[in-house]
């Protein structure tokens, strides 16, 4: 059979379904008269609209999509919790993943596909790797609205790692006294400490993006806590 028939038997099918009793109508409106490549083509770009967690490290496994949108932990429901090694993250979309569920504590982004076992940890958080409990899915183009975002360098550039509802240490790791900006989403609050949490000879609460030095807190940061307002 040629792949432009099969391609059009698929309505057939669909009527045959529907004479057993499987579904309530026949109809061949909805026949393709397209060869089976195109929809090959089509069924390719369904998939290209999701980011894919795998429960093992070379995309293999058991695997759950997702399309734009939040996903907590009850969501999951095939992939399951703490599960996913791998992830794919096609082209335009970000996914942004949390250890915990609610969109809380340490936190990854990604924009390609990873594997994460390999990927290992970003200085603050650990590997994402058997731990991803919540996902937040959106257009690489978006504003990032779901984690805090420290930088190494004034103006928001140079390299740099996120995090959500929680707090962390930065002692003696690659990111102690080294933060010279941050943006905080609206609805965030970010605390720095220059010590260990509220035992700190100081600290500053910010609520929205800045560079630290006109805060007088510029590579002084050793630990944070960010809340929700």
């Amino acid at each position: 059979m040629k792949k432009r028939e099969l391609g059009h038997q698929i309505g057939i099918v669909v009527c045959a379904g529907a004479a057993l009793g499987l579904s309530s109508a026949c109809s061949m409106e909805g026949a393709s008269d397209e060869p089976l490549e195109a929809l090959e083509s089509h069924a390719s770009a369904i998939v290209g609209d999701e980011v894919v967690l795998y429960e093992h490290s070379d995309f293999s496994g058991v695997s759950q999509g997702f399309g734009v949108g939040r996903y907590n932990v009850e969501d999951l429901t095939i992939i399951g919790n703490d599960r996913t090694s791998s992830i794919r993250v096609p082209a335009g979309l970000r996914a942004t993943v949390f250890f915990n569920a609610n969109f809380e504590e340490g936190a990854h982004v990604f924009t390609s596909d990873t594997d994460l076992v390999a990927a290992g940890t970003n200085g603050v958080s650990v590997s994402a790797n058997d731990i991803i409990s919540s996902i937040v899915v959106s257009h690489a183009s978006d504003p990032q609205l779901d984690v805090v975002t420290f930088y190494e360098n004034a103006n928001f550039s140079g390299q740099s790692f996120v995090y959500s509802v929680g707090g962390n240490f930065l002692f003696n790791g690659p990111w102690d006294f080294r933060i010279s900006s941050v943006r905080v989403p609206p609805g965030f609050k970010l605390t720095l400490y220059d010590g260990y949490f509220w035992t700190s000879p100081e600290s500053r609460v910010l609520t929205a993006d800045a560079n630290l030095a006109p805060h007088g807190f510029d590579d002084k940061a050793r630990s944070f806590i960010i809340e929700r307002l």
